[in-house]
This record gives C-alpha cells, structure tokens and sequence, in this order.
C-alpha cells in the first residue's frame, strides 16, 4: 500500500480561481509500468481548498482490470463507491450528490482514487479526474 500524488494534488498546488464561484479541476496521474498500482494504493488526484462544496467529479482510466473508489482523505468513497473498471477506457462520471454529498470542506484536502483491486495483468495504465467544486464568497484564505 502507497499513497501517490499526482501533479494537481501537490502541498504546493492551489487550484487557480476566484475564491467564488464554480471551479473546475482536471488532473492525470500515470505511474508507468516501473511504479504499478498494487491493491491498497492511494492516489492523491486533486486538491482542495477548505470552503470547497464539490458538485461533480468525472474518473476516466485506462486501467483495464482493477476495482476503484473515488473519496477523500476521511472517507474513501465518498464520492463513488467501488466500482470495477472491465474494460480499457472505462469512464465513471457522476454528480456527487450520493448520500454523503454535497459536501463541504471544512480544511483543504485532496479527491483521491484507492484502488482496492487490481489485476495482475494491470501493469500500466493512466489514471484522468475532473472535479468541478463552488467556493462560497464567505471563504477567504
């Protein structure tokens, strides 16, 4: 079990916006076939401000054989249970009106994918998430 970060999750990473408003946010994370996704694995996809209500999250993998969920760092499914990707180019797209949303963040924190199966024949592939969030005018950071 590792947790990986990709590019639009960094510490460092602010999404750029208004602070008011709706934003959107797209991040790729592809390990390579030197760093595969093993069952377990956390990858830290996008960060979020504290303020942050999400309205709508797209996941799109490549991952032909492997077993997902979409949440954040208190709940790990939070925004799409598990669901298996069977095919390559498996699209999930969803609002995030479950039961446990719309949900807002009360500290910044990040939208990530736990791959909690994966097959052994999944050795590369990308991972591709979207995630459109309000910020209230309230906010300030």
């Amino acid at each position: 079990m590792a947790t990986r970060t990709a590019t639009a999750a960094q510490s460092a990473v602010i999404p750029k916006s208004l602070r008011v408003g709706l934003v959107g946010v797209t991040s790729t994370f592809s390990p390579g076939s030197a760093q595969s996704i093993s069952a377990g694995d956390v990858i830290q996809m996008i960060r979020v401000p504290a303020g942050a209500t999400v309205l709508f999250i797209g996941l799109t993998t490549t991952y032909v054989q492997a077993t997902l969920e979409v949440g954040d760092g208190l709940t790990t499914n939070r925004y799409m249970p598990t669901q298996s990707s069977s095919a390559a180019h498996a699209a999930h797209m969803f609002v995030a009106g479950s039961v446990n949303a719309p949900y807002t963040y009360s500290t910044d924190d990040t939208i990530d994918i736990l791959a909690s199966l994966v097959s052994v024949s999944s050795i590369a592939g990308a991972f591709y998430l979207t995630a459109i969030y309000t910020m209230d005018s309230a906010v300030r950071s």
